[in-house]
């Protein structure tokens, strides 16, 4: 008898030892069945993605509708309707150390799938391919990246961006003339002033200001070539199959049915048009992938 209880102990010692924490953790949609919640993870202003209105208070944007959606599937899945839907802020330091230690369940914001990252959590379908892009005058006679030789770009200094244009000098013997701000906000300001002749930087970035202009603002438009893309998704737990299986039923199907195209719509549009959607978004939206990806640049 003794020895009967000794090798139990040996076992639950060795099971122990190679299954970490992890193993006894319950996964995502057990717990959330005994919280009675879905804790959803949003940013305080990253327009027109996740946001706080200031004026209402409701946290709203193009990732939050999608991430509501999966909170219905959830409340299907465990046939809840009493499933409360959490809303819980965080920023671009915390929130994947707030996924991993189950502050949240989801992420909804703009956070770039990327292999390393896969590392440290996992991601639904990619929701969004952003791309740094050109905002020119219409009547410039900017149309291709040549025209930009020896012209004024006006780029956010210290980022990605300014480093591609770097390279994309290096690669193509072009030479620009730079100026630098501190964001991409004030690259357009500089544009419609007058003090560049280009601005360069994520063109969901470009896009808000670019609605703040009013009617003026049919007197601009992107450049169609794009140097870098980053696809955005919904961040999630690891090493939890079943609730990664729901998030990626209700991605697939809301890209497959056209939902996700609505909502593009929905968010990217103006009074003065709709940001024009990329080559690399049409693409996601016709073979949903949760590829994680290192920065590519052309």
């Amino acid at each position: 008898m003794y020895l009967r209880i000794l090798l139990r102990t040996f076992f639950v010692f060795v099971f122990c030892l190679h299954n970490p924490l992890g193993a006894w953790a319950q996964d995502t949609l057990s717990m959330v069945a005994k919280t009675g919640e879905l804790r959803l993870g949003h940013r305080d202003n990253s327009r027109p993605f996740s946001y706080r209105d200031p004026a209402t208070g409701q946290v709203m944007g193009y990732s939050v509708d999608i991430c509501t959606k999966i909170y219905d599937e959830v409340k299907k899945e465990l046939k809840r309707p009493d499933l409360r839907l959490t809303y819980v802020l965080v920023d671009g330091k915390n929130r994947l150390s707030d996924l991993k230690n189950r502050t949240v369940d989801l992420e909804c914001g703009t956070t770039t799938n990327t292999a390393e990252r896969q590392k440290e959590i996992a991601f639904s379908h990619h929701i969004f391919i952003a791309t740094t892009a050109f905002v020119v005058r219409k009547d410039s006679g900017i149309k291709t990246l040549d025209d930009l030789q020896g012209k004024r770009i006006a780029v956010e200094r210290k980022t990605t961006n300014d480093s591609l244009l770097v390279a994309n000098e290096r690669t193509f013997h072009r030479k620009f003339v730079y100026v630098l701000v501190d964001s991409a906000q004030q690259s357009l300001a500089a544009l419609t002033r007058g003090e560049a002749d280009a601005a360069f930087a994520d063109d969901a970035s470009l896009w808000v200001p670019m609605t703040q202009l009013g009617k003026s603002m049919g007197e601009y438009h992107f450049l169609e070539k794009r140097l870098s893309m980053e696809p955005y998704s919904i961040g999630l737990r690891r090493d939890d199959p079943r609730f990664k299986d729901l998030v990626d039923r209700v991605t697939r199907r809301t890209i497959q049915s056209g939902e996700m195209s609505a909502l593009y719509k929905k968010w990217f549009n103006s009074d003065q048009g709709v940001l024009p959607m990329s080559a690399f978004m049409r693409e996601a939206l016709k073979r949903p992938s949760d590829v994680g990806v290192e920065q590519i640049a052309f």
